[in-house]
Order: C-alpha cells, then structure tokens, then sequence
C-alpha cells in the first residue's frame, strides 16, 4: 500500500522530471526501478486472497524474487554511477565496486535456487519463500548488506575527504550528493542488518523484508 501510494502522490513530479525531459540509459534504469516491484507484488497480493495449494505456490513463489533479482542489479548501476561521480570517474573505484554487485548477484541467485514455499498455520495464508535448509537464504540479505556497507563507506569516506579540503561554504552539487547519500545509505545499511538478524525460522510466517520497504 505505501509503495502504490507513493506512486500515486509522486505521479505529478515523476511527469515533469523524468518524462517530459530527454530520455537517457538513466531514465531505463529510473523506470525499472520504480515499476518492477509492484509487479512482483501481484503474486503475492492474490496469494493472501486466495488460498493455493503447494503445487500453485511453487510455481508461483520465485517470480517476486526473479524481478528483485533484476532491480538489485537496477539499483546497484544507479549506487555504482553515484560513486562514479563522486570519485571523479574513478575506473578502480567503479571496478571494485561492479565486482562486489556481481557477488552479490551470484550469491542471491544460490540462495534463491534453494527456495520453496512456506508451509503456513492453518488459518494463515500466503505464498512465502523460505529455504530448504535454515541458513542459505539468509546469504541474499547478508550479501545485499554487504554491497550496501561498500557504497556507504565509500560515500562516508569521499564525503569527510571533500568535507576536510571545501573552503566555500556554498554547497555543490558533488557535495549534496555525497551528503545525502550518507545518510540514505546509512538507513539502508541499517535496515539490511535488520533484516538478517529477525531472519529465524519460528517466525518466518509474519517476517516481514524491511529492505523492501
């Protein structure tokens, strides 16, 4: 409800900022961002409305995690192209950081592969993807961390870097970038290491990912 609602309330801005203007490599990236996940969404929203058997779900429970798969990789271009800028195209710094995305590409599509889907209590229904085996899914959220905690330190690290050598006290446009993504990577980072510690298997009937809200 609050990413559909989100869509709704920012449809305005998202008009005159992205569509109205000259499309760009960028703007594909935007759209797969903003549009994918609510399509990941539909299964499970018909599968708390309508009771399926195991079969059904089965069939059914990767898909969410195919389209996380191909925003994972969307938002990472987007974190890797902000590093890009700030670091003044630093070849070495993107390359370190293609190579920890494609890691974590590597290990969520390892863990995924060891999914099924939950076996619920009677009266509860849904169709939620756990792991065979009590420890390999919790790789995707601890891969996703660590990807995460790269960005951010590096934001943190080029942001304490520009902030120790700035003389004008006008702020740039490098500078609001690193600003703000220290403190939306320092959010992510949290809500990531979150999500790995609630991941235990007594309550993987009501948990919740927090990343992706």
């Amino acid at each position: 409800v609050m990413l559909f609602y989100d869509i709704l309330l920012t449809f305005g801005d998202e008009v005159e900022k992205i569509w109205m203007r000259k499309y760009t490599p960028v703007t594909i990236l935007w759209f797969l961002n903003r549009y994918l996940s609510p399509l990941g969404y539909i299964v499970i929203i018909v599968s708390f409305h309508d009771p399926w058997s195991k079969s059904v779900c089965n069939r059914y429970v990767l898909y969410p995690e195919a389209l996380k798969m191909v925003t994972t990789f969307t938002i990472g271009v987007i974190f890797i192209l902000r590093l890009y800028a700030i670091y003044s195209r630093s070849k070495m710094v993107v390359g370190f950081a293609c190579l920890v995305l494609a890691i974590e590409l590597g290990i969520k599509i390892w863990a995924f592969t060891d999914g099924t889907s939950l076996i619920l209590p009677p009266g509860l229904v849904g169709c939620i993807l756990v792991g065979r085996s009590n420890t390999r899914i919790v790789f995707t959220w601890i891969a996703e961390l660590v990807f995460d905690s790269v960005v951010f330190f590096l934001t943190l690290w080029k942001t304490v870097s520009h902030n120790r050598v700035r003389r004008s006290n006008t702020m740039s446009l490098v500078t609001l970038v690193m600003r703000d993504g220290v403190v939306y990577f320092g959010i992510i980072f949290l809500v990531n290491l979150v999500t790995v510690l609630i991941f235990l298997a007594d309550i993987k009937a009501v948990n919740a990912s927090f990343s992706t809200l």
